[in-house]
């Protein structure tokens, strides 16, 4: 992210990434820790509460939202083991004059 020369789609898009992943690591932290998430608000919600739900209760049934939190954990892994960290040279296409 440059100053300037972010695009507000940028953003938006990393933001809904962000909010997509939080809620399937919480409740992957609240089963993996269950015992010391006892009596807390997300024991309460990811326990008992979406579990209850009609639409959603098999996704969570079969933790859905943990398997693929766990697969694309491990497919960016790999990604990263195969591909490197590689740093891209700036084209200038996009750079603002100062």
């Amino acid at each position: 992210m440059k100053w300037g020369a972010t695009l507000m789609n940028s953003f938006l898009f990393n933001v809904g990434l962000i909010l997509l992943c939080s809620i399937s690591v919480i409740q992957f932290c609240s089963t993996a820790f269950a015992y010391y998430a006892q009596a807390t608000a997300a024991q309460e919600i990811f326990g008992h509460t979406l579990q209850s739900l009609r639409g959603i209760r098999y996704l969570y049934k079969y933790n859905v939202f943990q398997i693929a939190f766990v697969c694309l954990a491990g497919l960016t892994f790999v990604y990263y083991a195969a591909f490197g960290w590689r740093r891209r040279k700036p084209s200038g296409r996009f750079q603002l004059s100062t």
